[in-house]
């Protein structure tokens, strides 16, 4: 038997959470439930799953990240396997850590991320590598990471191969409600560890950054291959750049900044416009006199600053 301790927060039941522990049953050594609030019907029938104990967190966080390395002393093994409780390991993958597991100190696992039903490939969504197995000692979370930051590394680490078969299965956002919802909590947290620590935020930069993103995901990372869904995530996700800038706003008291706000607005559309003409010609989607007019429209764009 691997000696792997396998680890999941949970607050409450997913509706794949008992799909997610059979998949990781016979690669643990044991299965540590995180409970940061379970219902007491969930915890008699969790309780009922071999070589499954539950920890009680009563430290307050916001994001799984914040407690990882808290979670780390509950392990008895040497190696911990971290999933979220939408997460399933597949067969393929499960052979490979079997077999693999002891020769490296961490692993990036690719994830298969499925969005509004339809698992998406492109836009940065997939391989979307996360490191979730480790050797305790050779992975560090700061317990003040910031959001969307990965751990210290140390040690000799693999990527696995970004194959279907070898991805966890993500069963991300459902509907729009929950991708907004999860949206503004994040963004509440982000602009809140933003006026802890002291770093500024500005319009013109959150301008440039979610436009950044937009072309980014939708262009450069070909997410208009996934269709109408990739362009309503890329555009979810240029959004949520505002999303933190207004709450980081709103911590300041609404105060007026000395930012031009038509001028502001018009470099965003300008930005948008010049980079979207870029990738329409570089990615071929458009006929090719086409192309050719976009490309001399750029270069008046760039004459008239």
């Amino acid at each position: 038997m691997a000696k792997i301790s396998v680890i999941c927060i949970i607050k409450y039941q997913h509706p794949r959470l008992f799909e997610v522990l059979k998949s990781v049953k016979e690669i643990a050594s044991e299965i540590i439930i995180a409970d940061t609030g379970i219902s007491e019907e969930l915890e008699k029938e969790l309780l009922m799953i071999d070589k499954l104990k539950i920890v009680r967190v009563k430290k307050k966080f916001s994001f799984a990240e914040l407690i990882r390395e808290d979670l780390k002393h509950y392990a008895k093994e040497q190696y911990i396997l971290f999933v979220d409780h939408d997460e399933i390991i597949p067969p393929d993958l499960k052979k490979f850590i079997l077999d693999n597991y002891e020769k490296y100190d961490y692993f990036a696992i690719p994830r298969k991320n499925i969005v509004f039903n339809k698992w998406i490939k492109h836009s940065r969504w997939f391989p979307d590598y996360q490191i979730r197995l480790i050797n305790k000692d050779k992975v560090y979370w700061d317990r003040d990471i910031d959001i969307h930051k990965q751990p210290e590394l140390k040690g000799k680490g693999l990527f696995i191969e970004a194959k279907e078969n070898l991805s966890l299965i993500h069963y991300n956002y459902e509907n729009i409600d929950e991708y907004i919802s999860k949206a503004i909590f994040y963004a509440k947290q982000e602009s809140a560890q933003l006026i802890r620590k002291n770093k500024v935020m500005t319009l013109t930069q959150t301008i440039q950054n979610s436009i950044s993103e937009f072309i980014s995901r939708f262009f450069a990372e070909q997410g208009y291959k996934d269709g109408t869904h990739g362009f309503a995530l890329a555009i979810l996700q240029m959004f949520y750049y505002f999303l933190v800038y207004f709450y980081y706003w709103e911590s300041k008291k609404y105060i007026q900044g000395n930012d031009n706000l038509p001028v502001i607005s018009r470099s965003f559309f300008r930005k948008g416009l010049i980079e979207t003409n870029y990738w329409l010609s570089k990615e071929s989607l458009v006929h090719s006199i086409t192309a050719v007019k976009l490309k001399i429209e750029n270069k008046l764009l760039s004459l008239f600053h």
